[in-house]
């Protein structure tokens, strides 16, 4: 499935003023839910994870609009876009070495390999501290903007 037009525009508009970039413009995205993405989804313990231009998101946390169409959360289309740009910006090899380099290494830090380790080895990796800091910015942006329009 796509991103629906109003969406992309919203999140165009975010990374183009976020990376003060006026031609930004969103690569198409492809977002995938359903038995196998759930399965990729609790077998890694995530809500979502990009490959490429293609994300994947547990279904539990779609929802439905007013117009009977799935939703999902905003924030999390901002984190994962994010990876998108991350793997445009470092190529897919690179991006998926470094991810996974930097992952095995904070893991060994903590010489554990339960639940909590594995969790907080994931949360230390650059991708993703970048990628929660974009969502971050994005739910602040989204806010200001909804203030505007009232006003």
């Amino acid at each position: 499935m796509k991103l629906a037009e109003s969406s992309h525009r919203k999140l165009e508009a975010f990374f183009r003023e976020y990376l003060n970039d006026e031609t930004f413009r969103l690569p198409p995205i492809y977002f995938y839910v359903g038995k196998f993405t759930n399965l990729l989804t609790a077998l890694i313990s995530v809500h979502g994870i990009t490959f490429g231009r293609r994300i994947f998101i547990t279904s539990r946390l779609l929802s439905f609009n007013q117009n009977n169409l799935l939703k999902l959360p905003e924030d999390l289309a901002a984190h994962e876009i994010a990876h998108v740009l991350q793997y445009r910006r470092e190529g897919f090899s690179k991006f998926f070495y470094k991810y996974l380099t930097s992952f095995w290494r904070n893991l060994q830090k903590r010489e554990r390999w339960d639940a909590v380790s594995r969790q907080n080895a994931y949360l230390e990796i650059p991708f993703e501290v970048e990628a929660r800091a974009v969502a971050a910015k994005f739910v602040e942006w989204n806010n200001l903007e909804r203030r505007k329009d009232k006003s």
